[in-house]
């Protein structure tokens, strides 16, 4: 065989071998590509998986809030209604000052019971505090006209409740004990406790009765404990992430 012969041979079998190879890196990086793409269209249907659990989750918070403040602006219809009934019966009384006594009575009546019932805020102080104006009209203390003008501050009172948020302190009865904690409203619709060790949780209101239900998911924990401080450095508008605590919603 010539040198020349020998030499295209070789050539042959060396261009054999690194097509053979080059075949098999390209086999190698394609089922590698295949490996990197199906990976990533995994992680694109689990991205959306989340996006769509994400907006069911908002779109179910959005209706709620929603149902909220219609429910808000129906209990500012109702006290603005009892104050237009007082005030329609104070023009047929008008004429007689000792004609207002019952009329005032009654209302303290209905907003006292409209107290019990609501938001446990200050309960006992708020209803205290309207039942002493019945006390002194029955005792002569005041006039019909001054404790209609109490009880009409009273009833705005309740009306400013509802648009109202912020930190304030009261007694709280929790797994039968008694605790001062720190309360954050959120108006008339959420109200959350902190008591000093950190003990977080929300209101519940089952038919007419209140508990104060403690938070043992650490996530919510951290979301109810964002909110007192964000009220602590007087952040009061922005997005907030909070537990289920609507207070109308919770009842079971």
């Amino acid at each position: 065989m010539s040198k020349k012969t020998i030499s295209i041979a070789l050539s042959v079998l060396l261009s054999s071998t690194m097509l053979s190879a080059n075949s098999d890196n390209m086999a190698e990086s394609l089922m590698k590509l295949r490996g990197e793409v199906e990976h990533l269209d995994t992680q694109i249907n689990d991205e959306k998986d989340a996006y769509k659990s994400s907006m069911k989750s908002l779109s179910i918070q959005k209706s709620e809030l929603e149902a909220m403040v219609s429910r808000e602006d129906l209990k500012i219809k109702q006290i603005n209604k009892e104050l237009s009934d007082i005030q329609a019966k104070i023009v047929a009384a008008s004429k007689n000052s000792q004609g207002l006594k019952p009329i005032v009575i009654e209302a303290i009546d209905n907003l006292s019971a409209m107290m019990k019932t609501s938001i446990p805020f200050k309960t006992s102080e708020r209803v205290e505090s309207v039942e002493k104006i019945k006390q002194q009209l029955n005792d002569s203390l005041i006039t019909p006209q001054k404790a209609l003008s109490q009880v009409y501050n009273a009833y705005n009172d309740e009306i400013r409740m509802t648009k109202e948020n912020g930190i304030f302190k009261q007694t709280i009865v929790l797994n039968s004990e008694e605790k001062l904690a720190e309360i954050a409203r959120i108006g008339t619709a959420m109200m959350f406790f902190k008591t000093p060790n950190d003990t977080v949780g929300y209101v519940v209101k089952d038919g007419n009765s209140w508990t104060y239900q403690e938070e043992l998911n650490k996530e919510k924990q951290t979301e109810i404990l964002s909110i007192f401080d964000a009220f602590k450095k007087q952040i009061r508008t922005g997005y907030f992430t909070l537990p289920n605590a609507l207070i109308l919603s919770e009842a079971k």
